[in-house]
This record gives C-alpha cells, sequence and structure tokens, in this order.
C-alpha cells in the first residue's frame, strides 16, 4: 500500500512542478495571475511538508514539522479563494479579500506563538476548520458564478474538477477507512495526493492550451478589429500582441518606443474592455 502511496506523490509533485513553471511562463507573457502562482506554490508547500512530516519517521515528533504543516494549510486556505475570486465575476467586495488576508496573517502569528506554549494541538483544528471553509466557499464560488473571459476556455474542465473532488474526497475517506480495518497502515493516505493530481493535471492542461493560443498561427477578423474601432497602429500592434510577441519585439518592429508601446496596448485593453493578452486574443481571435 505505501508503494501505491509514493506512486501518487510522485506524480502529484511532478504536475505540481510542471504546472508552476508554466504559470511563471504564462505570467511573464502576461496571460497568468500572481494569485495563481501563489495557490500552486501553497499546493507543493503542502504536500512537501506532508510528505517529510510523514515518510521521515524522525520528524513526526517535531514541533517544527507540525509548524510547517499548519504554515502550508493557513496558506492554502488563504490561495484558494484568492485565486478563484481572480478568475471569476462576483459581487464579493474587495473589502472580503483584505479581511481573509488579515485574518490568515493572524493565525500565522497564532501558530508561531502556539508552538512556544504548546497548544498547536487546539490550533490544528482551527486550521483545519479554515482551510475546510475555504475550499467549500471556493467550489459553491466556482458552481455559482461565471468566468472571466481569460478563463472562459477550461469552464467546463473547471466544474467537472468541482464535482471529481468533491465526489472523490468521501471515497477516498471510505476507502482510507476501509484498510485501517484491515491492518493495513497508510501514513499519507490517497484523499491528498489524488486530489492534488486532480488540480495540477486540469491547471496544466490549461496552461499548455493558453501557451498554444499565442502561437503565430492565430488568426484574427479583421471585423473584430473594426467593431472595437482601433485605429490603424493600434491594428498593428494587436495583431503582434495575438502572434505573442513581446513590448520590446513590437517596439524594434514597429520603430517606436517602449512607452508608446505600452500606451497603444493600453488603448487596445481599453477599447476591447480586456484585461490581459489571454483576453485579447479571445475576443480578437476566430
Amino acid at each position: 500500500m505505501e508503494i501505491l502511496e509514493i506512486t501518487l506523490l510522485i506524480i502529484a509533485y511532478t504536475l505540481i512542478i510542471i504546472t508552476l513553471f508554466l504559470e511563471i511562463v504564462c505570467y511573464k507573457r502576461n496571460i497568468e495571475t500572481l494569485e495563481t502562482i501563489a495557490f500552486t506554490v501553497s499546493l507543493l508547500l503542502l504536500i512537501v511538508s506532508l510528505t517529510v512530516t510523514h515518510f521521515f519517521t524522525i520528524l513526526q515528533t517535531s514541533g517544527s514539522a507540525n509548524v510547517f504543516i499548519l504554515f502550508a494549510m493557513v496558506l492554502t486556505g488563504l490561495t484558494t479563494p484568492l485565486n478563484v475570486l481572480e478568475e471569476r465575476l462576483h459581487k464579493i467586495r474587495p473589502v472580503f479579500r483584505k479581511f481573509l488576508i488579515i485574518f490568515s496573517g493572524g493565525l500565522l502569528v497564532l501558530i508561531m506563538l502556539g508552538h512556544l506554549i504548546q497548544i498547536l494541538d487546539l490550533l490544528q483544528y482551527v486550521v483545519a476548520i479554515f482551510l475546510g471553509a475555504s475550499v467549500i466557499f471556493s467550489m459553491i464560488l466556482i458552481r455559482t458564478t461565471k468566468p472571466r473571459v481569460k478563463i472562459a476556455h477550461r469552464e467546463k474542465m473547471q466544474r467537472n474538477i468541482t464535482i471529481a473532488v468533491l465526489i472523490f474526497i468521501p471515497l477516498s475517506l471510505i476507502a482510507n477507512f476501509v484498510t485501517d480495518l484491515n491492518g493495513v497502515a497508510t501514513k499519507i493516505g490517497f484523499v491528498l495526493p489524488m486530489i492534488f493530481i486532480l488540480l495540477a493535471g486540469g491547471k496544466l492542461w490549461d496552461d499548455v492550451h493558453r501557451l498554444s493560443l499565442i502561437k503565430p498561427q492565430n488568426t484574427v477578423r479583421e471585423q473584430n478589429l473594426v467593431n472595437y474601432s482601433l485605429t490603424k497602429r493600434e491594428k498593428e500592434i494587436a495583431l503582434l500582441l495575438v502572434k505573442g510577441n513581446t513590448y520590446r519585439q513590437i517596439s524594434e518592429q514597429l520603430f517606436i518606443s517602449m512607452p508608446t508601446v505600452k500606451t497603444h496596448v493600453g488603448n487596445i485593453y481599453k477599447k476591447c474592455k480586456a484585461n490581459n493578452r489571454i483576453e485579447l486574443i479571445s475576443l480578437l481571435s476566430i
């Protein structure tokens, strides 16, 4: 049984690391957000902390190891809703984000103090409730709101992953319970590795799709350029943006300064009501 656990962990590690790399690439191309990268980093920290604690018995009695896990759980509980809020169309006020950040910061401080005064056993329940509530809230938000333009292409997949996670969690808990009854010891179980695999796998597929969207073979409808009342220069720059050119490349090809390029790009985004390159590509491409 331990071999299966290790295999799932290896798959989860591989997917998360590759996903994180592609997210950084997407961020540099202005088609990814820091919230998404932070969410992936928090997942990586969580699975690292669990792996170290459960597979290295010398650390199982270490208070610092427990602190590491609780820290990772709080960060996951923070970044999960922040990422979803960034990707969905909703009416939740910005003050909620601030409250979430402040509350999470308070929990991190309590964990450090709790380690010193030996109350981590109590705090772990508080952190678990926070993480659970955060995940449930995020899943409800996904099921009840519409996506922003930049992730509209993966809406169906995201909803299916949400359903899969909701179904798989209780099934995995039952499976772990049955193995315990049969005397088969599981160190970390199958729930978290499978959730990580589902989340990272879905995001990896999305990143590959996003990067494929900005390949040169993308074509733009001329009528779309007309509909958004783009000037001749803005049309030239919009076409280069869709083909994946950087600001510097656009500057060199059109013989204009970088500030001028940025000004034109800002005007293009404003006229097309797009927040980034991926949204612009979705609006202008066939």
